[in-house]
């Protein structure tokens, strides 16, 4: 395990060395292929007999050191059984709720400096169910 090192790394960008993987140990991979700008952290896994690839992030944004901690922080999900997918899922849904909160928001401060004094929301689902609120 932990094969790559700072150094390394920084000596195959500076070649600008292109590869499809290079792999750290435990699931952790490095990408470097030629449509990227920079190189890109990658988790291979396999869960409940689907073999998965999950993108972590690029570096030196996501470190040496950090990838190799969410590598191990999805490690310990798959070894106490819990899903690795669902909980990619449940964290980005987080977010994007955020994200939704704050467009509402702007949008309501929107509507209230062009002088609206009342707003309606209506959302329609498929098969016709409407919530309005």
């Amino acid at each position: 395990m932990r094969k790559l090192t700072d150094k390394l790394i920084a000596s195959w960008i500076e070649a600008d060395e292109r590869f499809e993987m290079r792999g750290d140990g435990g699931g952790l991979y490095l990408s470097f292929r030629q449509s990227f700008k920079f190189p890109c952290w990658l988790f291979r896994f396999t869960q409940d007999g689907e073999q998965h690839k999950l993108s972590l992030g690029s570096y030196p944004d996501l470190s040496l050191d950090k990838a190799r901690e969410l590598a191990r922080s999805y490690r310990k999900l798959i070894e106490e059984g819990e899903s690795v997918v669902a909980s990619i899922g449940n964290k980005r849904r987080k977010d994007s709720d955020k994200q939704l909160a704050i467009t509402f928001s702007a949008l309501l401060r929107e509507a209230s400096l062009r002088g609206a004094k009342r707003m309606t929301v209506s959302i329609e689902f498929e098969g016709g169910d409407l919530w309005a609120s």
